[in-house]
């Protein structure tokens, strides 16, 4: 579980972010109200009025958020107060989150899925037009580059895919994987004060030992991006023993290098909106140059000794940034620059 702040002895009555529409849930404002009371309460009458019900109801529907695994706090004449959220998905929460920090995106929200990935490319297929995430607190078949299995078990990790129909150039795909990268990995470093870096081209690192990872899938027709689905693994609250033997030496996660839990739910919807950012200042034709100066600082692979594959070949060399293009440049021996746009790097451990 993940805690809120702890309570004080006043009640108020706050005004959450934005009006209340009618289309929005009860329970989501509920719970907008009380994020912006934290870490004070909100008396049930408050409630009662703004949600336009009985304080009765209002007990019954906070009752049912409890029974979802948030706990909310009641103290007499005080009122309630959101105490802990829990390590799997709450769409109501994740809503009002989203709500609080002004980030406009439809959700879909579940409790297990094949991969997040497949679920959004089939709303697209089905005829979604608008930009949407879809989150699970669980995977089945999880994926990331070249076909490889991602872990993804129910312990507190963020499994997300935001979907876009943002008919742009072909060639502009290795640049928003990278861009949103580097915005990420800035996002991450100031909330959780990691130290991260960005592993090209989709990984987010920390010591060498890997945090999250992106996953970039299209449908393109001709040299035009039709449909894009960015995805997102991030381990979040997951301890490093709860990893398969063969990753407890290369994965991590927020929790185990900042030493205390992340709230799910806030933590996503502000990657959410920075996905969102990043989209849009790549489609509207992003400087490739701006992309190399931040690419820069966050760069985990700089002046190290690496392989680079791309089918069978291979190539060894120092790493050496990016190019405006978002190739990944290796200096080989004889000094000369080369350019990989695609497949696999690793560090050279045996030179």
């Amino acid at each position: 579980m993940a805690k809120y702040p702890e309570g004080r002895r006043r009640t108020v009555s706050p005004k959450p972010k934005g009006k209340r529409s009618g289309l929005e849930d009860p329970s989501c404002y509920l719970l907008r109200t009380l994020l912006a009371a934290k870490p004070d309460y909100v008396s049930g009458s408050v409630l009662a009025e703004r949600l336009k019900m009985t304080r009765v109801a209002v007990w019954g529907r906070i009752d049912k958020l409890r029974s979802q695994g948030l706990e909310i706090e009641a103290a007499r004449n005080r009122g309630y107060r959101l105490e802990a959220e829990p390590d799997y998905f709450n769409s109501h929460l994740l809503e009002a989150w989203l709500r609080e920090k002004e980030v406009v995106c439809p959700i879909s929200v579940f409790d297990s899925l094949d991969s997040t990935n497949s679920e959004a490319e089939r709303q697209l297929t089905g005829g979604r037009k608008e930009s949407f995430a879809v989150i699970s607190s669980s995977q089945e078949k999880g994926r990331g580059r070249l076909g490889r299995k991602w872990h993804s078990p129910a312990v507190g990790n963020l499994y997300l895919s935001v979907a876009f129909r943002p008919e742009m150039p072909a060639m502009r795909l290795r640049l928003l994987t990278l861009w949103l990268g580097t915005r990420l990995c800035n996002h991450l470093r100031s909330l959780s004060g990691i130290d991260l870096m960005v592993k090209w081209p989709n990984d987010i690192v920390v010591d060498g030992r890997k945090i999250g990872g992106m996953l970039t899938e299209a449908s393109i027709d001709p040299e035009c991006v039709r449909t894009l689905v960015f995805g997102l693994g991030l381990n979040v609250n997951a301890a490093r023993n709860h990893f398969p033997k063969a990753l407890k030496e290369t994965a991590s996660s927020l929790k185990s290098e900042a030493g205390g839990n992340f709230r799910l739910h806030e933590l996503t919807a502000g990657i959410i909106g920075v996905i969102l950012k990043g989209y849009k200042e790549c489609l509207e034709k992003l400087d490739s140059k701006v992309l190399k100066k931040s690419w820069q600082p966050l760069d985990a692979l700089a002046g190290k000794q690496v392989i680079a594959q791309s089918g069978k070949e291979k190539v060894k060399g120092k790493a050496y940034g990016i190019d405006e293009s978002g190739a990944l440049l290796i200096k080989l021996r004889n000094g000369k620059i080369r350019s990989h746009f695609s497949g696999d790097v690793t560090l050279n451990t045996k030179r």
